[in-house]
């Protein structure tokens, strides 16, 4: 398991798949300076 962030840390570099096809990098694709993401596994 990777380090947890601290305050004033840079969010590192990772593409995720989105569900409807595609992708996103974060955070150079993020036009916004706040973002909230929420990652939910599904039903298992």
């Amino acid at each position: 398991m990777g380090q947890k962030l601290q305050q004033g840390d840079r969010f590192p570099s990772m593409t995720l798949k989105l569900l409807g096809g595609g992708a996103i990098k974060l955070p150079e694709e993020v036009p916004a300076r706040y973002l909230t993401l929420l990652f939910y596994r599904g039903h298992w």
